[in-house]
């Protein structure tokens, strides 16, 4: 393989590398902006009925 073709391939290997990591590191930020959105829509949620922050005495 000659030095052009060599360094073509290298290139061509490295884009692929760097668009891979640009889309795994894209799935992650996605994956935890979703888990940021449910945390955040379970906390202003009230709580059910019979699990409040008072707690009940009587026997």
């Amino acid at each position: 393989m000659s030095t052009i073709a060599a360094q073509a391939v290298q290139m061509q290997a490295a884009s692929f590398s760097q668009q891979v990591g640009v889309a795994v590191a894209r799935q992650q930020i996605d994956a935890q902006k979703a888990v940021a959105e449910m945390v955040a829509a379970a906390a202003s949620a009230p709580p059910p009925a019979g699990q409040g922050r008072l707690i009940d005495l009587k026997v």
